[in-house]
């Protein structure tokens, strides 16, 4: 019996909100019995917080743009050297732990990594490549669906990263740059870069023998392009006072799709 089928969309490379919004409205888009959708981008330079998190986690001087992500985790530096995929499923087809999502979204990644040759493997929510982490991730519950987000990090700018984040002191800066060069790697470091094509390929693959999903190309409908409008809004909203208005409009988005016929 075929699996389910699945919505791929791309989006190319396109701004840091926009990414964002977009996997957030989809999900909060689709209903209990919608089709699995994978996200695949780009995003032009940007830092990322988590859900939780404010700008107290950031130097003052920062210098690229900031979006915080409706999604758990802590901040991260995303730029195009990453090809970030998401992860859109109905809880019907998620692990019924939220606990058990990293894992289940994140083994054709790391399947993906080792057909290229390259021996990696989960660590709880992260994907560590020779001792050393490569990947990280973030998920949440938006509307009905399990969201998991995380990309292939082809290369990574270390000292970049480390001056974006918050420092009590120079000499802690200067550890705190010595200590990413050490805990974390990237893929060039390891053997030629793939092209994005047979890598999107080939991720898509092991998702497809992981879970048994089978692809189709698709891109928003009218509805979930209003929702993405929505998530734009939403995270366009002030850092550090964006959040509890995105609480309270998510619980009478979620009211009001108990009543509606």
């Amino acid at each position: 019996m075929a699996g389910p089928l699945a919505r791929l969309v791309r989006l190319g490379l396109v701004e840091p909100l926009e990414l964002h919004a977009a996997y957030s409205g989809l999900a909060a888009a689709q209903g209990p019995d919608a089709a699995p959708i994978v996200v695949w981008a780009q995003a032009k330079t940007h830092l990322c917080l988590g859900q939780s998190q404010g700008r107290a986690e950031l130097d003052p001087g920062v210098s690229v743009p900031v979006v915080r992500r409706p999604l758990g985790g802590g901040l991260v530096w995303v730029d195009e050297s990453q090809y970030v995929f998401v992860v859109i499923a109905p809880k019907r087809l998620a692990p019924g732990r939220p606990a058990r999502w990293f894992s289940w979204a994140l083994a054709p990644a790391v399947a993906t990594y080792r057909q290229f040759g390259l021996p990696a493997y989960l660590n709880e929510q992260d994907i560590w490549l020779h001792g050393r982490k490569i990947a990280g991730s973030g998920a949440a519950t938006i509307g009905e669906c399990a969201v998991v987000a995380s990309s292939f990090l082809l290369r990574f700018p270390a000292g970049a990263f480390a001056d974006s984040v918050a420092s009590p002191s120079p000499d802690f800066r200067s550890w705190l740059r010595d200590g990413l060069s050490l805990a974390m790697t990237e893929w060039a470091d390891h053997g030629a870069l793939p092209a994005e094509r047979d890598l999107e390929k080939t991720f898509r693959a092991r998702i497809a023998a992981q879970h048994g999903w089978s692809f189709e190309n698709a891109w928003p409908s009218a509805d979930e392009l209003a929702s993405i409008a929505e998530a734009r809004a939403e995270l366009s909203e002030p850092i550090e006072e964006g959040r509890a208005r995105r609480e309270v409009r998510l619980n009478a988005r979620r009211a009001l799709s108990r009543v509606e016929p």
